[in-house]
């Protein structure tokens, strides 16, 4: 009784994560669903035999399939296939994705449509939720709907369906007057003063040490009055606790050599983890501007792995990016075992869980060390969710701590959640310092943290043995809740290599944006127009590609066509401070390589790249009619620069055919599904 299906496709993690938390608690009310990845179809289940099926899939930038999901929708999409194929199949679709990318929803909407089209019926409609805005104000609200349904298709009893959700009468320390605020507040500053952490704590220890500041009325630590006051809040059941780790007061073994994330399959991933050397680094931008962001570059050497990666231009390599010491110091010492951290651990399940299925997560190894987990493993940066905040707040001493951390995994806290924690990017240790009596079990932590995911980065060159990558310094101020000033994680990791420096890196499954793009020959590059358009660092790809055409043109002569167009669109604020490798690029220009550089500077000539399109449209318009010799690539942000481009090229369309906006909108899909407009952006 209750058996279902539930299948994902996942790149980054979100939707296994959300496909997880669905199937655990399905198993609360008494239901007994399978969990796959929708590549599994036709290996471990079939989607034709199935009675319902719950699909949780995102869409990735430039609107491919996840990895563990693009077989799938290939499969599904066969002509041969009968129009009721699926007429036994009750489904329900749960896309994810991010407003930013002009492919928005592309893979979930096409999933969904394809499955009614082969005959399956709908348990209820589609659910989008955008990464843009918060996951969470569309993904909550579709698994209350989705249980609902459930427990009335499966006739759960209503008290069977509390399992799922607390709704006790929470009567904490309720704030009624303007004295009790302040002793509140003050306590809570008392508390985070007294915070040994806070101020350094353990001698010789490098500790992270958050910065004053002052929250606003209504914040993180304290809602509305309305919300305050709330005596019924409806509170998600904490996650049932699964993994005990038992420390040793042996160190680990020297010979036990911990591989990367212990070996764990990761989508995108083509290799394992492998050793290169820093041979070179440093800025390509002024780095005392204020105008701009500081961009760098580092090359690394692949040394004898060199001939088995042979990665081709517009290919990226992953870094293994570790958490920062500091900070994975601060959270141990915050659980009350950083005395232990570099002591032998050994994870197991609890043979007392209640949790069914109970598994020690993939990426994390059962002997190892504390410290090696959350140094290498568990993401601490990204922003708790709101399963980790219900275990933050039964680990506080605090009522009104506790009550506001209620609050905050509430179904009436869900707009405090995406406004103080979410949006801002507040981190672990942010909590943490916000809210000091809270003093988590490290193994919630290690069952409820996200994997630490290795970050990507194209390369800016072509050779065989060296690989050039560019980078832009993110920042992020003590501000909004954040307690410490920061760069992005991987920034500052980056920024810390030295010449000499060995590294590990990850091959990476070659994607669409490539040259030549997938499924053509090598030299057939050589005949192809090119229309790339880079502002900032997203010139740093095409960089690789015009050493592998000059490569090409040495090689091959006759492969390398000099009247065919080659046109780059470079966006930067001010030539003088942050044109990257302008030098280089002018050589291509000389060289023939390029037949046309375009530069837009925003800030000197308020010229934008869209401007610049406008602006040579006689070089522009042939790019958008269909043609198998020519390809758009459009390579930068994801949260500006390629929506407007992706207007700008709409506009183009609709006035020269005269037709509307939508219309010159699906002819550009068009071009999209055929690869001649190709996208790597990022958010």
């Amino acid at each position: 009784m209750g058996d279902f299906l539930i299948a994902y496709g996942s790149q980054t993690g979100q939707a296994e994560t959300i496909a997880k938390s669905v199937k655990e608690k399905s198993e609360l009310i008494g239901l007994a669903p399978r969990l796959f990845t929708l590549d599994e179809n036709e290996k471990k289940f079939n989607l034709n035999e199935e009675k319902l099926c719950v699909i949780i899939v995102s869409s990735t930038g430039d609107g491919d399939a996840p990895d563990n999901a693009a077989r799938f929708v290939r499969r599904i999409n066969r002509r041969t296939l009968p129009e009721d194929f699926l007429k036994s199949l009750e489904f329900v679709v749960l896309g994810l994705g991010d407003s930013n990318y002009s492919s928005y929803q592309l893979i979930p909407r096409k999933i969904d449509k394809q499955l009614a089209n082969l005959g399956a019926k709908r348990l209820f409609e589609y659910g989008e939720a955008d990464d843009q805005v918060g996951l969470e104000l569309v993904v909550e609200p579709w698994i209350d709907r989705l249980f609902k349904t459930l427990g009335a298709k499966f006739e759960i009893a209503a008290e069977r369906m509390n399992a799922i959700t607390e709704s006790p009468n929470i009567k904490l320390n309720q704030v009624k007057s303007e004295e009790e605020k302040k002793a509140l507040l003050e306590k809570r500053l008392h508390d985070e003063e007294s915070d040994d952490e806070g101020k350094g704590g353990v001698q010789g220890v490098e500790m992270l040490i958050p910065q004053h500041f002052d929250y606003p009325e209504i914040s993180l630590l304290k809602g509305s009055a309305t919300l305050s006051a709330d005596e019924n809040l409806r509170v998600p059941i904490a996650p049932q606790p699964f993994i005990v780790s038992s420390v040793s007061h042996k160190k680990l073994p020297v010979a036990l050599k911990l591989e990367w994330q212990n070996a764990c399959k990761m989508p995108g991933v083509v290799t394992k983890p492998f050793e290169v050397l820093v041979v070179a680094a440093g800025f390509v931008t002024d780095p005392f501007s204020k105008k701009i962001k500081t961009k760098r570059m580092i090359t690394v050497d692949f040394g004898d792995h060199a001939p088995s990666l042979q990665y081709e231009p517009g290919d990226a390599i992953y870094f293994c990016v570790p958490n920062p010491a500091a900070e994975v110091n601060f959270i141990l010492k915050r659980c009350g075992v950083l005395s232990i951290a570099d002591q032998q651990c050994e994870l197991s399940i609890d043979p007392k869980t209640e949790k069914i299925n109970a598994q020690i997560p993939g990426h994390v190894h059962k002997t190892t060390t504390l410290r090696h987990m959350f140094t290498t493993c568990l993401d601490i940066r990204r922003s708790p969710g709101r399963p980790l905040i219900r275990v933050l707040a039964e680990s506080t001493t605090d009522p009104s701590e506790k009550r506001r951390l209620l609050e905050l995994c509430s179904a009436q806290g869900m707009k405090d959640f995406t406004d103080f924690v979410r949006t801002p990017g507040v981190s672990l240790a942010d909590m943490l310092f916000a809210f000091p009596n809270v003093k988590p079990p490290v193994d919630r932590l290690i069952e409820l943290l996200p994997r630490l995911i290795p970050r990507p980065y194209s390369m800016s060159s072509y050779e065989n043995r060296r690989a050039r990558l560019i980078y832009s310094e993110m920042e992020f101020s003590a501000t909004d809740g954040r307690r410490h000033p920061r760069k992005g994680l991987a920034t500052d990791w980056l920024n810390s290599l030295k010449i000499g420096d060995t590294v590990e890196v990850l091959g990476k499954e070659p994607a669409r944006f490539r040259l030549p793009p997938l499924g053509m020959p090598k030299n057939s590059a050589g005949a192809l127009s090119l229309l790339m358009i880079g502002p900032g660092t997203g010139v740093s790809v095409f960089l690789s590609f015009l050493h592998f055409l000059r490569k090409l043109k040495i090689d091959s002569p006759a492969d390398f066509k000099e009247d065919v167009p080659r046109i780059l669109f470079f966006g930067c604020r001010d030539a003088t401070v942050d044109s990257i490798y302008m030098n280089e690029l002018e050589q291509f220009l000389a060289e023939g390589i390029l037949s046309d550089l375009i530069v837009c500077e925003s800030e000197q000539k308020g010229e934008r790249v869209q401007d610049g399109l406008r602006k040579h449209l006689e070089k522009v318009r042939p790019f958008l009619e269909p043609s198998e010799n020519a390809k758009i690539f459009i390579c930068g942000d994801a949260k500006g620069m390629s929506k407007d481009v992706w207007q700008c090229f709409a506009d183009i369309v609709a006035g020269d055919r005269e037709i509307a906006d939508l219309d010159a909108k699906k002819k550009l899909m068009d071009l999209k599904k055929t690869d001649q407009y190709i996208e790597d952006v990022w958010g």
